[in-house]
Parts: structure tokens; C-alpha cells; sequence
């Protein structure tokens, strides 16, 4: 597996096919993994808060969840002049076509980082890689009304699929969920209780978890599934506008990031200002 640094942030250059396939074989094997779901908002307190910089760096893979983490790939990697007045104008003119290119030749921005596998995507091919495998999965987060509807679609999905158990993200104690969870014999864990706490109570804990094999932070995806008019539809997806659709359509449930038109504002003009930054002062 082959990665790069984005941000200071390590990603895995791989693509649907190719993480289905690792993930099976971390389910099949003998340690414990760490898996990631890296978005613009991801990189961006990267750079702020060293203690989340370090968990996402300490996952063992880190995955490219959205396209906006494809363009920084993209663009980051493209040469700058060493003269200083024509690196200012480059970064703004690289800026401006591989931003292009988004939405009208996706496919550019497709390198070094090969597909952007979005949250719910990429929840579903490690499920399918459980189903493949044939090992239990845990589902632990979401809200407690939400959580069994978006269990039954999953059950509905993938018939064969061992729901060892789950509970929801709001009323449990550590220790009595870690008790659950030992006792399911899960291998595969999914926790959605919003980030950066998803990814901070993986790593306080699954030193803990003796059957688990595989340890996933899924933020909002079973609210995705539970109610599937949260995801933006395809052809919005295609041109990079799904973040238009969550602006108006979803319910912001994260921690610590604001109302939704926030996030937006952050994910866009505020992340293409810190990469355009970012670029100039590191290359």
C-alpha cells in the first residue's frame, strides 16, 4: 500500500476495489487496525491541533473521503519555479485549473490519490468485506432512534452479513460498551459518534477490544443510511456539488464545527486558502 502526505496527514493512494480487498485481509488477520476517513475539515484542524494530527497519522490506513482531498493531492503535488514572483502567480493559475478540472475533467485530479471513496461508499465496502469474511461487526454511535433503522437496511443489503451487535452513541459507559463489545466477538467495529471524538475513543480503547480486528470512525454515515435523502444524488456527486446538497438538505450533528453553512465556508474557500498557504511556504 502506497501513501502520501497531504497537509502533513498520510493517505492511502488506493481505490474502492483495492481497500475492500485490504480491509478483508485485516479482518482475516492477527492485529488490530486503525482505519480513517479523511475530508477537507480533517486536514484543516490538522493543522491546528497537533493531538488530532497525531491520531490520524497513527491509523494504519487513512482514507481520501471526499473530492476536495483529491484536488489538495493533485495540486500540492504539482513543481513550483524557484523564482519568487513567478511562484505566486503559479500557485494561483494551478490553483484555478485543477479546481477546473473538478467538475469539468474529474479524471486530472485523479493522481496520486486514484478515487475519492466518500464516508457511507466506503462504510459499505467494509461491510462487504466483513460479509466476505464472514466475521461479526459492531455497530456503536448514532442517535438511538436512528441506529435500528439503519441496522435493518443494512441487515436488508447484506443478508448474510453477522450483526453481532449495538448501541447507540449517547448513553453508554466505557466500560460497559467495551464489555458488549468483547462479549459480541466482533471483528469489524463501526463508530459514529461524530469526530474527533470517534477517532480519540478508537485509540484510548482498542487496545481493549479483544476480538476486533478493524476499528472504523463513520461520523454521519448511519444517519446516511437510515435515512438515504441525506445523500446527495449522483449527478450532483459527479460534479463535485455534494457539498452544496449537505448545506441544505443535512442536519449538522459534528462536534465543535458550527452550523452547516460554518462547515461549508470551511470546506471550501477557507481549505483552498490553507493548501494555497500551505503550498507556498512548504514547497
Amino acid at each position: 500500500m502506497n501513501e502520501i502526505k497531504v497537509l502533513n496527514t498520510k493517505l492511502a493512494t488506493l481505490n474502492a476495489s483495492e481497500m475492500r480487498s485490504l480491509v478483508k485481509g485485516y479482518l482475516l488477520g492477527g492485529s488490530k487496525k486503525q482505519i480513517g476517513k479523511v475530508n477537507t475539515e480533517f486536514l484543516l484542524r490538522v493543522l491546528k491541533e497537533d493531538e488530532f494530527c497525531a491520531v490520524l497519522n497513527s491509523c494504519d490506513v487513512n482514507i481520501a473521503d471526499g473530492k476536495g482531498v483529491l484536488w489538495a493531492a493533485k495540486y500540492l503535488s504539482l513543481p513550483l519555479t524557484k523564482i519568487p514572483v513567478l511562484r505566486q502567480i503559479q500557485v494561483i493559475w494551478q490553483m484555478k485549473y485543477t479546481g477546473a478540472s473538478l467538475v469539468f475533467y474529474p479524471k486530472y485530479c485523479q493522481n496520486p490519490i486514484p478515487e475519492n471513496i466518500p464516508g457511507l461508499d466506503a462504510m459499505y465496502l467494509m461491510l462487504e468485506a466483513a460479509d466476505e469474511a464472514k466475521v461479526p461487526v459492531y455497530f456503536f454511535g448514532a442517535e438511538k432512534e436512528v441506529l435500528p433503522k439503519a441496522i435493518d437496511k443494512i441487515k436488508a443489503k447484506y443478508p448474510a452479513l453477522k450483526v453481532a451487535g449495538f448501541h447507540d452513541g449517547y448513553s453508554y459507559k466505557d466500560r460497559e460498551i467495551i464489555r458488549e463489545i468483547n462479549e459480541s466477538g466482533a471483528k469489524l467495529l463501526i463508530v459514529a459518534l461524530g469526530s474527533p471524538k470517534q477517532e480519540y475513543w478508537i485509540r484510548d480503547n482498542i487496545d481493549k477490544l479483544d476480538s476486533v480486528r478493524v476499528a472504523v470512525g463513520e461520523g454521519g454515515s448511519l444517519d446516511r443510511v437510515a435515512d438515504p435523502s441525506r445523500k446527495a444524488p449522483k449527478f450532483m456527486q459527479k460534479v463535485s456539488l455534494e457539498w452544496l446538497w449537505r448545506l441544505f438538505m443535512n442536519k449538522n450533528k459534528s462536534v465543535n464545527t458550527g452550523g452547516r453553512a460554518k462547515r461549508v465556508w470551511k470546506a471550501v474557500p477557507v481549505f483552498i486558502y490553507n493548501v494555497v498557504k500551505f503550498k507556498l511556504e512548504n514547497s
